[in-house]
């Protein structure tokens, strides 16, 4: 079952899509939101899988929710206006609806989230090591050795004390294999490992000699990770 939320400001919004969860077996409707603070305390409490999400709402917006999450379940908003849609997808969201979705627009959100969760799923990997492929060989890697990880088109630089190894992956799908309480996304283009941070410099994160920019929409989420005094 995929456990989800609704988050909307709308009642008549949020009783259109709490008819069409109900329609389909494997989604388990765990809570109703009327705005996105609300559903802010229940992703802190809740195993939640997927959140049909609204943008334009008092307090705080459905973006900023998402640049809130410490761990982001799957998004798809659903709102009355198109013009978001290029931010929403830079914060990776499954997928994006204008109202009024239709039972046909829903499945297929529904659809893309279940290939997305289930890619998830064949890709968490031992979080003690990963194996990259050089030409023809496997080679295991310990993530403990992992400084950082960047985006190279379509492949990605592991970079370790000794070595660098180019691989073919996306962000997110580095993100999947790797443990969640060890590694962070901090930059569209950069994944750091946590305890090897040296310092940070106001946007800019020091791991040895390497300078690594913060993402605006990374940096609330690096913050509340930090140990700080």
């Amino acid at each position: 079952m995929i456990r989800c939320a609704i988050v909307d400001d709308e009642e008549m919004s949020r009783k259109a899509l709490e008819l069409l969860v109900k329609r389909v077996d494997d989604l388990s409707l765990v809570a109703v939101c009327k705005d996105a603070v609300e559903a802010s305390n229940v992703l802190r409490t809740d195993k939640i899988d997927l959140v049909f999400l609204d943008v334009e709402m008092p307090d705080m917006t459905g973006i900023e929710l998402i640049k809130s999450m410490t761990h982001k379940p799957e998004i798809v908003l659903v709102t009355s206006k198109d013009n978001y849609a290029v931010e929403a997808f830079e914060y990776d969201v499954a997928d994006y609806i204008v109202k009024p979705a239709s039972y046909e627009r829903f499945l297929k959100a529904h659809d893309r989230v279940k290939t997305r969760l289930a890619t998830d799923a064949e890709q968490t990997m031992d979080h003690d090591s990963v194996f990259v492929k050089i030409d023809s060989q496997l080679v295991k890697v310990k993530t403990s050795d992992i400084l950082w990880i960047e985006a190279l088109g379509d492949y990605a630089n592991i970079n370790t004390e000794t070595n660098k190894f180019v691989v073919h992956s996306t962000m997110k799908g580095m993100e999947n294999k790797l443990s969640k309480a060890q590694f962070l996304r901090v930059h569209r283009s950069y994944i750091v490992r946590l305890e090897k941070i040296k310092s940070i410099e106001e946007t800019i994160i020091i791991i040895g000699k390497k300078l690594i920019p913060i993402g605006d929409s990374y940096r609330s989420v690096l913050m509340k990770r930090l140990n700080m005094l």
